[in-house]
């Protein structure tokens, strides 16, 4: 009796104990699980066709972009497309959304006048038709400080200061370090012009160089207050460290999440906190992480790609998200399957299935590439023959081929004849 006793209270230890474990084990899988979620879930975890958060049906976005007026014979292109592919996806819109193009640039050219954008006009109320709008904004290099008053130029028109908040003292450190810098409008746009994007539900903020697609139609950010960011493709085993070093240094804390993209969707209010920070740390990592061979780009792209000055602000919106994660609780996802796709993809059903909803041009000679588009390389194909192809690569070729043969004015007249045909 005694020898199958001992067994049997062993055993009833032991299966408890089993239990417990098994418990925690699974509670540590769920909770990493999660984790991860946070940063990678399939798209259809953070968007929705409508949401019930938002205090109307109506929903209002913008797109916001920065042109630089003075490269317009390179970039008018882009724009075009740009233009085209707005309209193109407004077609599948509900009628209750608005969805503006915002432009920041220096100068009210013949080009936006024939495209029938309005200039320095924030929207009024969520009925207003969509527009192209146009708010006049001093790129950083032309910010010119007074030698004797040191005073600085920050406005195209003084008359309409209150479009921007600005940061006297950085603005003077981003014209004294930054000036040269090629990106540093596209963030400071964000950080400097909230005024004239608050009033707005959702912003997309994004380079020129893209496509909206339909899917975009259809699909904001499943909660209001949070951000959704593209792909990014600057880091490598190296940088992760150092950038992680950097944040302690700079006593900032650091999530740990790499290659966050440039375009971002969601909250103006979160994009603009992410675009002030950024530019706090771009200032830093240039006087304190960049010889001045790096700076002035002597050694090209000889350290590409563990440290390259070229994506000085890649690495100062990787710095600025992975602190505000933490420090703020900020809600900023990644979403690199739905933003930042490549436009040379010829997957007819991709941009459906996996709800695309922006495709960006990359460094490529594949179709479809904004290089071999501006050499007149696909001059000879008619956007009509690619009406039935429904891949990526077909859509932005078919929308930058259209936006080509098309006027300034019949591509304004087009957003004219949808927007006459939305709810009042």
């Amino acid at each position: 009796m005694s020898l199958s006793i001992a067994p049997y209270k062993h055993r009833k230890l032991t299966i408890p104990f089993l239990i417990i474990i098994i418990l925690i084990g699974t509670y540590l899988l769920v909770q990493t699980f999660n984790s991860g979620l946070g940063i990678l879930a399939p798209a259809n975890r953070y968007l929705l066709k409508q949401t019930s958060q938002l205090n109307s049906s109506f929903v209002r976005r913008a797109i916001l972009v920065f042109y630089p007026t003075n490269q317009e014979a390179h970039y008018l292109s882009e724009i075009r497309w740009l233009y085209r592919s707005w309209i193109e996806m407004m077609k599948y819109e509900s009628k209750s959304w608005r969805t503006d193009l915002i432009i920041y640039t220096e100068r009210y050219s013949l080009s936006f006048q024939q495209l029938g954008c309005i200039v320095n006009e924030i929207r009024k109320n969520e009925t207003e038709p969509p527009q192209c709008r146009i708010f006049l904004y001093l790129r950083i290099s032309n910010r010119k400080i007074n030698s004797v008053t040191n005073h600085q130029t920050i406005f195209v028109d003084t008359n309409k200061k209150e479009l921007f908040n600005v940061n006297i003292p950085r603005s003077t450190l981003l014209y004294r370090h930054l000036s040269t810098y090629g990106y540093i409008d596209s963030v400071n746009i964000i950080a400097e012009g909230y005024p004239t994007f608050k009033y707005y539900d959702f912003i997309l903020k994004t380079d020129i160089d893209v496509f909206i697609t339909k899917q975009f139609a259809k699909f904001i950010p499943f909660e209001h207050n949070g951000l959704l960011v593209g792909r990014g493709g600057y880091s490598s085993d190296f940088n992760n460290r150092r950038l992680a070093r950097i944040a302690r240094d700079m006593n900032w804390t650091h999530q740990g999440i790499p290659n966050i993209g440039s375009t971002w969707y969601g909250s103006p209010y979160i994009a603009q906190r992410i675009a002030t920070l950024t530019l706090d740390a771009m200032l830093h990592l240039y006087n304190n992480e960049f010889a001045r061979a790096e700076r002035e780009q002597k050694l090209g792209t000889l350290l590409w790609p563990d440290w390259h000055y070229g994506v000085l602000s890649m690495y100062g919106t990787h710095l600025a998200v992975n602190h505000l994660l933490i420090s703020e609780k900020l809600n900023v996802t990644k979403a690199d399957q739905l933003l930042d796709q490549s436009t040379t993809n010829p997957d007819q059903f991709d941009l459906e299935k996996n709800n695309r909803l922006h495709l960006h041009c990359w460094h490529t000679e594949k179709k479809f590439s904004k290089f071999q588009f501006k050499l007149g390389q696909y001059n000879q194909i008619h956007p009509r023959t690619l009406l039935n192809d429904s891949s990526a690569q077909a859509y932005a070729m078919r929308m930058a081929l259209e936006s080509g043969l098309m006027s300034l004015e019949e591509l304004g007249q087009r957003l004219r004849d949808i927007s006459s045909n939305r709810t009042i």
